[in-house]
């Protein structure tokens, strides 16, 4: 695969970016004195820092490397995890979820659900979601690998292990303000090197009529410019996009996703955790022409030699991207837009890798250890931060043999449980008459389901394989099903132990009078 050459000057520029991140990463340590600090940080995050995080902590490495492959493979349709899977559900996280979660004064999402429900469905959604935050992590560290790769020949192992030190420093020093205050950095940096690729791209296809032109004349992209795919599509038809992303993975990602929730919660109040999410949302409208484009840019100028998508091996789609950065940019440019994948890189690793570890520490280190010290509390997240970095880059191997982009495996995985997640919440936050035994069966069936639909792959083939938007959906059916059946028959709590958890019952009784 064709390598870059950087000059001093596009060194220089990402040599002055990982110093000028790491540095006020480092700066910020200064405040850390509790745990509050670290996990929320003292909550007094403003509104428009907790907007751009959120951006970042959703769209990085993996996303510019992952819908590049897969806007090669599939074109446009893969805008629509920004415009029917983001739009909608961050203006009901904002305005409907997250005031509970903030009421309850959580500091994760299975903390609500544990008070909610109880501490079996805590548990388990918090195991869950520590298996999720590691494969998350390898997630991004290949896709930093495939990166490094094309543009300083480096090997995946020296490019992972390089990666995960630079996080890892001030990641455990900082929490969750220096994970949020360099993603500020991160974002503004991120946007504008996916903006130049499309830029200088465009004018090298001859801009959208070239573009449609040359695509056009191959014989497998006859849908590539369509936003609605036939129901019969194998990998996205319209049925499972308007189900399995528009009504469960969307909604389910920016309500119930412990890194994006984890930093509305660190804002400085409701309001302000409001506006940022309504700031994501307008950010975020740019994104789908940012991160897809390139990839039907990929495909008119590098088909000849990347051939159709059907015959690839094992890691061709995650080169789109770089074959792009390696053969448009030119110096100076080259290194903004190296810096702006690293901003993406950092951004995306320390929001998972941070979250995580406040997930680990409230729901399952803090009932197993109770009355510690907040002082050990905060030494425990921290020594968590270095554990899922090296869980992920175990995790990073495993990964790109079985995916056929690193965004198809981030997606995989969030399918086998978001599902259930979403029906717990929307069922526990919008119900009363929802049970703790009805939440544990539901849970159950949810992910169940997700394993045995996906499961089908490798039992009777890759031709068998069921798109992860369908096991989202049907997940999430079997979830609400089975904890709507069983709380019918069982006793729910009373209202009293449901205040502030239930939209429908008040935080505090009325006067009599």
């Amino acid at each position: 695969m064709d390598t870059a050459r950087l000059q001093p000057f596009d060194i220089a520029i990402v040599a002055a970016y990982l110093l000028g991140v790491t540095a006020l990463g480092l700066w910020l340590t200064r405040g850390i004195k509790t745990s509050r600090d670290y996990f929320l940080a003292g909550k007094s995050l403003p509104w428009w820092a907790v907007g751009m995080s959120l951006v970042v902590s959703d769209i990085g490495a993996k996303d510019m490397i992952g819908l590049a492959a897969d806007g090669y493979r599939y074109g446009l349709v893969m805008m629509n995890f920004d415009f029917i899977g983001c739009a909608f559900p961050v203006l009901a996280a904002a305005f409907l979820f997250m005031p509970f979660l903030w009421i309850a004064g959580v500091y994760t999402v299975p903390e609500y659900l544990g008070r909610r429900y109880n501490s079996t469905v805590r548990t388990f959604f918090a195991l869950i979601w520590s298996f999720f935050m590691m494969g998350t992590v390898g997630t991004i560290l290949v896709s930093a690998a495939v990166m490094f790769e094309a543009l300083l020949g480096w090997s995946f192992w020296w490019s992972v292990g390089v990666t995960a030190v630079l996080v890892g420093v001030y990641t455990t020093a900082g929490g969750l303000k220096a994970v949020v205050v360099t993603d500020v950095l991160s974002c503004v940096v991120l946007i504008a090197g996916a903006a130049l690729i499309c830029i200088l791209g465009f004018d090298r296809v001859g801009g959208w009529e070239g573009l449609q032109a040359t695509i056009g004349q191959l014989d497998w992209t006859e849908h590539h410019f369509h936003l609605v795919l036939p129901a019969d599509h194998p990998a996205f038809p319209w049925p499972a996009v308007l189900l399995g992303l528009g009504f469960v993975l969307g909604p389910s990602y920016w309500i119930g996703n412990q890194a994006i929730v984890q930093r509305t919660l660190g804002a400085g109040s409701q309001n302000q955790a409001r506006a940022s999410y309504v700031f994501c949302a307008v950010l975020k409208l740019v994104f789908p022409v940012l991160l897809v484009l390139p990839g039907l840019i990929g495909l008119a100028l590098f088909s000849d030699r990347l051939g159709n998508p059907s015959q690839w091996s094992e890691g061709v789609a995650n080169r789109v991207l770089p074959l792009l950065v390696v053969n448009l940019l030119p110096t100076g440019i080259l290194g903004l837009v190296v810096g702006a994948f690293l901003a993406g890189v950092l951004a995306n690793l320390d929001s998972y890798i941070n979250s995580a570890s406040t997930l680990v520490v409230t729901d399952l280190y803090r009932p197993l250890a109770p009355n510690r010290t907040d002082a050990h509390y905060l030494r425990v997240g921290q020594a968590l931060v270095v554990v899922f970095l090296l869980m992920g880059v175990v995790f990073a191997r495993m990964i790109q043999p079985v995916f056929g982009s690193v965004f198809e495996a981030f997606q995989t995985f969030m399918t086998f449980f978001q599902g259930p997640l979403l029906a717990l919440l929307l069922l526990g936050m919008l119900t009363r008459r929802a049970t703790s035994t009805g939440a544990l069966i539901g849970m159950i069936l949810g992910v169940g389901t997700a394993v045995v639909l996906h499961s089908a792959r490798f039992v009777l083939g890759p031709q068998h394989a069921v798109s992860y938007l369908w096991v989202a959906w049907w997940s999430f059916f079997a979830a609400i099903v089975g904890t709507v059946v069983v709380s019918l028959v069982t006793r729910p709590y009373d209202e009293d132990r449901l205040r502030g958890l239930v939209c429908w019952i008040p935080i505090h009784e009325e006067s009599q009078g």
